[in-house]
């Protein structure tokens, strides 16, 4: 009989870093605020999700993102920010069937008190290995755009050089959720309910094929490295800064 991880005792300061990682997520709206997925920063001003959830330019020029849609200590709602999406400063992506991601920039505030400053961001890390830290992964998300909920210690079952499988109770609106791993540190973004490719479980056998997917930041960081050439001075400053 397989033997399953025992759920991890963690440094009480994971749940300040955690904290930390939660401010920067958001929800992605449409135009007409309809809930479309979630998101996060990764820099002060460039926000990364799913390209299903964003998937072009014209997408994102009629995308919203929204901050602090969560419960305070007294069960009542937090005020929210809104930000339109500048596409057109900022916009890389991956399809679906690659590597899942849509990064743009936040433009102007629509709506709400804060600043874009207020929310922080989730640092990319160009570490291969960040995922075996532990056997577990954490995700901020925002479950059938209901308020920001977190799920701990979801298991990591298995991975490859571009995805990462674990189980979790993600449902419809968790797209574009960072990973986490037990540090706080991103690891990677949620897509799929069930694997879209084969992955290898630490003791060399096939992965599972009921887990939930994520793609991992290494590989993205990779995609992102590949794409500064094809930059101009400014973009390439909005990707140093979100890589530095």
């Amino acid at each position: 009989m397989e033997q399953k991880p025992s759920v991890p005792s963690l440094d009480v300061c994971f749940l300040d870093l955690a904290r930390t990682a939660a401010n920067s997520v958001g929800r992605v709206l449409g135009n007409d605020l309809e809930f479309k997925g979630t998101g996060f920063m990764i820099s002060n001003r460039l926000f990364l999700t799913n390209n299903h959830v964003i998937c072009n330019r014209e997408d994102a020029m009629s995308s919203l993102v929204e901050f602090n849609h969560e419960l305070n200590i007294s069960g009542c709602s937090e005020p929210v920010t809104t930000f339109a999406l500048a596409p057109n400063e900022f916009f890389l992506s991956s399809s679906g069937e690659e590597l899942d991601f849509t990064i743009v920039k936040v433009g102007n505030r629509i709506s709400g008190t804060g600043k874009l400053s207020d929310f922080g961001y989730c640092s990319l890390k160009d570490v291969e290995n960040t995922h075996r830290l532990g056997k577990f992964v954490n995700i901020i998300h925002y479950p059938v755009g209901s308020h920001k909920q977190i799920i701990l210690s979801a298991p990591l079952s298995a991975f490859t050089d571009e995805v990462l499988h674990y189980y979790a109770n993600t449902r419809t609106g968790s797209s574009g959720a960072p990973v986490l791993n037990e540090k706080a540190e991103l690891i990677g973004v949620h897509h799929y309910r069930r694997p879209t490719r084969m992955s290898i479980t630490p003791d060399g056998k096939p992965g599972p094929r009921d887990a939930n997917e994520g793609i991992r930041i290494y590989a993205i960081v990779r995609r992102i490295r590949s794409e500064i050439d094809n930059l101009t001075p400014q973009q390439r400053n909005l990707v140093n800064d979100a890589l530095n």
